[in-house]
């Protein structure tokens, strides 16, 4: 694999609060939790020392592939990073940061929900996850709200706009994008839910 570090997306003037409840916030507690330090965490996950610094602090995008790296990294599912809802009755959803580029992401299940978990997501002309990624669920579920979506699932390309929908493996490799000039929205159902821990010995 080769080393990502990402692109600037301006998270030097967001609100302190958030950027300490942020999936970087988050992803510095268990590093130090785990008693690595910077530099041995950035290695292991293949980034450099300052992109996972800058990760940390909310202060640089990052792929789902390189995401999902450091959450290998760090023991931990990438399900931990998530801001889970409250309540029963979900409005809008909770935001969540799965990483790419240009893609925002809401959670709209709670987490004591075991059977499947649901996500919006509103990709930005050219948005998109950065690369391929296996996610740790059973069966993902994809249909288009607005916009077209192109999903990629193991080199076979799957145009999504609003009302077409499609399954696959979680554990096959896919991405997603948005080619077109206007926003696009698209609606996930996976289940299992992602993990909240790593699966296998700690």
């Amino acid at each position: 694999m080769s080393i990502d570090d990402g692109r600037r997306a301006g998270g030097a003037g967001k609100d302190p609060a958030a950027l300490e409840a942020s999936a970087g916030a988050q992803l510095r507690r268990v590093r130090l939790s785990r008693g690595l330090s910077l530099t041995e965490a950035a290695r292991q996950a293949e980034v450099t020392k300052g992109f996972l610094s800058q990760l940390e602090r909310g202060l640089t995008s990052v792929s789902v592939p390189t995401l999902l790296r450091v959450c290998e990294v760090l023991r931990i599912g990438v399900g931990e990073l998530f801001a889970y809802p409250d309540d029963q009755v979900v409005e809008g959803g909770s935001r969540i940061d799965m990483g790419g580029e240009g893609v925002a992401e809401y959670l709209l299940t709670p987490a004591d929900s075991t059977a499947f978990q649901v996500f919006r997501s509103v990709i930005e002309p050219g948005g998109g996850t950065g690369g391929p990624y296996r996610l740790d669920t059973g069966t993902i579920f994809v249909m288009g709200l607005r916009g077209s979506t192109r999903l990629i699932v193991e080199g076979e390309t799957r145009m999504l706009p609003a009302g077409a929908s499609t399954s696959f493996s979680g554990q096959t490799l896919h991405q997603f994008d948005n080619p077109g000039t206007t926003v696009s929205e698209v609606l996930w159902v996976l289940s299992p839910p992602l993990p909240r821990a790593a699966r296998g010995p700690a």
